[in-house]
């Protein structure tokens, strides 16, 4: 098991470090959260809360779904099979989604504060906020993480990807959405959201132990 971790922290280095040359998948996300936000701020100017809630969990997915297929497609078979040499499935697998975490919690980040220039801050308790954007944000990293491995060994990787997580992709964003439309009342008892807590941790922890257990057939193809 040291082995693993081991080997999934050298291959999350080494992404960050590919990732740090080419800029590619962060540029382009951010340019893309960059030109929704404008827009949407141009078109409905100052919205009201559920509508900034809207507008973030829109963003989110769409990143999603871009970093999740970039992290694999751009690998060629050469690289792929490098990692097939070097490390487990296991620590692949755990390493693409610390990678796809942290950088939907980068542009989560990135998002949250432009929406609050542009929009403002309608929110009373934004602990909701925070937490459903952390149980996303690794519920999304754990589907993409396998996904795009399922999408990149196809001819039409983003769409597949895309159809097949769709059901999952409905579960995550009606629980985020719950959550984090708690964090606009005044006054809310966290008791009531218990048992969307609980859904939205079952959830994240359903889609990651299939992750680890299909993603070596998967990937080793």
């Amino acid at each position: 098991m040291k082995s693993v971790w081991r080997q999934s922290h050298s291959l999350l280095r080494l992404y960050w470090e590919l990732e740090g040359q080419s800029r590619q998948t962060l540029s382009g996300v951010f340019l893309y959260v960059m030109v929704i936000i404008l827009v949407t701020s141009y078109l409905f100017g100052a919205p009201e809360g559920k509508v900034w809630l809207g507008v973030f969990w829109m963003i989110l997915l769409f990143s999603a779904v871009n970093v999740g297929v970039l992290s694999f497609v751009q690998e060629t078979g050469g690289r792929r099979w490098y990692y097939y040499q070097l490390a487990e499935p296991v620590a692949v697998y755990l390493a693409k989604v610390a990678y796809i975490f942290i950088l939907l919690l980068l542009v989560s980040m990135m998002t949250v504060l432009l929406l609050g220039m542009f929009y403002g801050w309608p929110f009373q308790q934004p602990g909701y906020l925070i937490s459903a954007i952390l149980l996303a944000s690794l519920g999304l990293a754990f589907l993409f993480g396998f996904l795009a491995a399922i999408g990149s060994q196809a001819r039409n990787s983003a769409t597949l990807s895309t159809v097949i997580s769709f059901p999952l992709l409905i579960g995550l964003t009606m629980l985020a959405s719950k959550v984090s439309e708690a964090s606009l009342l005044t006054s809310f008892s966290g008791e009531l959201l218990n048992m969307d807590y609980l859904m939205f941790i079952g959830l994240d922890l359903m889609i990651g132990g299939l992750g680890v257990l299909l993603f070596a057939y998967i990937w080793r193809d």
